[in-house]
């Protein structure tokens, strides 16, 4: 996709709305930073449970200015803490996190591969409210299929932005943060044009189904390594059991030699006195 008509039309589509869209992102920083210093210790674990619907609000937002060039409200904020949006916001950022988090594990790259995999789940959850998190990442992952390459050359081509922001301290950010959401915000609508949502539904189904075969695999290859060390701990116990029985066996017969040794001495003793 081309990426400089995708820049052009965001920043047509932010005219006129930059200071309401910087607004919004204070207002959220605002929020996020005053949880994290009150709760401390805890303001991690926080970040993980607020962190899907401030997600959900801000690419919402977003969505709204690149597809219908609407004016952002400050009650946009917190509709990710709205009803059930803040349940499938929180289970799927929760996802998302992990997901990213284990592939990271085995390498940087896997992970950046499949944080880029997973970048259309909050769109797509936005744009159908019946969608869980389940099946918006699998369709995400489907969507991405092909797209992964163009999806980080157009981050890239952000840096020069966030360099900017870096050596105003952060004031440039005013405009470069409203231009890069309503970017992405931007790709995600061709990208849903240019795909077979059909067909991106029936891999996200696909892959849940493959799952669910795994999943089976797997559990009956964990019921039936549960099973064999079940049998080997008992077969041991049985083992342990009969030593243990044998040892005291022998410990009996032991003492009880001693004891009539020690009474033949005391006998011979006697007799000599």
């Amino acid at each position: 996709m081309d990426r400089v008509s995708m820049k052009e039309h965001a920043k047509e589509r932010i005219e006129g709305k930059i200071f309401m869209l910087f607004a919004i992102i204070i207002i959220v920083t605002a929020a996020t930073s005053a949880v994290s210093m009150i709760l401390g210790p805890v303001a991690p674990l926080m970040s993980l449970v607020i962190g899907g619907p401030v997600t959900f609000a801000m690419e919402y937002i977003y969505l709204n200015v690149t597809t219908k060039s609407r004016m952002p409200l400050i009650e946009d904020c917190i509709i990710g803490f709205k009803g059930e949006n803040f349940t499938r916001t929180f289970v799927g950022y929760l996802r998302y996190f992990v997901f990213t988090l284990l592939w990271s594990l085995l390498f940087v790259v896997p992970g950046i591969i499949k944080a880029i995999s997973y970048s259309q789940m909050f769109f797509l959850m936005i744009e159908d409210e019946d969608l869980d998190p389940a099946d918006a990442q699998r369709q995400s992952m489907a969507m991405m299929d092909g797209h992964k390459g163009e999806y980080f050359m157009l981050w890239l081509s952000f840096i020069p932005w966030i360099l900017l922001c870096i050596v105003t301290l952060g004031i440039a950010y005013i405009w470069v943060g409203p231009y890069m959401g309503t970017t992405f915000a931007e790709y995600h609508v061709r990208l849903m044009k240019k795909s077979d949502k059909k067909k991106i539904v029936a891999e996200a189904k696909k892959m849940a189904k493959e799952s669910q075969e795994d999943y089976a695999e797997e559990r009956a290859e964990f019921d039936a390594a549960v099973a064999d060390v079940k049998k080997s701990v008992k077969k041991a116990s049985k083992v342990v059991k009969k030593k243990a029985s044998k040892a005291v066996a022998d410990a009996a017969d032991s003492v009880e030699k001693t004891a009539n040794e020690i009474k033949k001495e005391a006998r011979k003793s006697a007799k000599k006195k």
